[in-house]
């Protein structure tokens, strides 16, 4: 009964009245193997907390266990409400730090770019930032494919964001959809109510945390050579209209945009009836192959290949 807040002696001393009642406090004490001087605050608490009874003729008397049960879990529920009152009302407090952290920044660093190298170092700071982001976080993956270790690093960092109602805006560049794994993370975050949009062109990786701190890497080439944080207003401005620019000049997911490995197959798929044969031509495993028709089939939202050519053809795909 921890969990309730009741401690291990008094749940054995209040079982224990409940299994014996009518007995003394000495009584109670042998039954316990406790010295009485220490049985007597723990009875005293119980007391308090409406778990056991003692009448005049000092014997003691338990209460019903629901009644019991019911009450603490109520006591419970309202200290839990309490606290998290008191976490909510404390939000204002990370804003006071981040003010603090800001202004030293400037005195710091005045020309308004913060430098960092290591990896380690960078993706502390961008947890940092994401933490103290309230409002929007916009992105641009450059280079589109997310290795596995990359996607289970921001997992975490984007959910959070989402569960605290910060609008995310991601640009990510077209190569991104023919990695199977990227493209289910990048639908996963869409359907978390991330917009996302793909582009052909070259983008330039960067992260805008509302609007008022930016992070480039030092090396577009390299990124695990450290990144810039950028404060200036200046060189946000121009950091965001460039984001804009990528963002108008980009594709959205929700257009369901087809790889091209998914175009080749999907134009495959409506002549031949074989999957030996469409796999064969595309020279890939058959396994493979019929990997990517289901994916198909699941996206157009067919149960027949036949349907999903028609509905293919509706939509301009073929």
């Amino acid at each position: 009964m921890t969990h309730l807040a009741v401690s291990p002696d008094e749940e054995r001393i209040y079982r224990a009245v409940l299994c014996a009642p009518g007995l003394g406090l000495e009584a109670l004490a042998l039954s316990c193997a406790l010295d009485p001087d220490a049985l007597r605050p723990v009875v005293d608490r119980l007391q308090e907390r409406g778990m056991i009874k003692l009448d005049r003729q000092q014997r003691l008397s338990a209460t019903d266990a629901a009644v019991v049960v019911e009450r603490l879990v109520e006591q419970r529920l309202a200290e839990l409400q309490d606290e998290l009152r008191e976490v909510i009302s404390s939000r204002h407090v990370a804003n006071v730090l981040l003010k603090d952290q800001q202004d030293g920044v400037r005195n710091a660093v005045p020309a308004g770019v913060e430098r960092i190298e290591g990896l380690d170092d960078v993706r502390a700071r961008i947890d940092e930032l994401t933490f103290f982001t309230h409002h929007e976080l916009l992105s641009v993956q450059a280079k589109g494919v997310l290795s596995p270790a990359a996607i289970e690093a921001t997992r975490e960092v984007d959910l959070r964001c989402l569960r605290r109602g910060v609008e995310m805006r991601t640009v990510v560049h077209a190569n991104a959809l023919d990695d199977r794994l990227t493209a289910d993370y990048l639908r996963e975050l869409t359907s978390q109510g991330v917009r996302i949009r793909a582009a052909d062109g070259p983008l330039e990786r960067m992260l805008i945390f509302d609007r008022r701190t930016a992070l480039v890497p030092i090396d577009p080439q390299d990124s695990s050579k450290g990144a810039l944080v950028v404060h200036q207003a200046g060189m946000l401005s121009s950091l965001l209209a460039l984001f804009e620019r990528f963002w108008e000049g980009a594709t959205s997911l929700d257009e369901e945009r087809l790889s091209e490995i998914e175009q080749r197959v999907l134009r495959i798929m409506v002549k031949v009836d074989k999957d030996e044969v469409g796999a064969r031509e595309l020279n890939i495993s058959v396994r493979t192959y019929r990997g990517h028709v289901a994916e198909l089939m699941r996206r157009l939202g067919a149960t027949s290949r036949v349907q999903g050519a028609l509905a293919a053809r509706e939509r301009g795909w073929i």
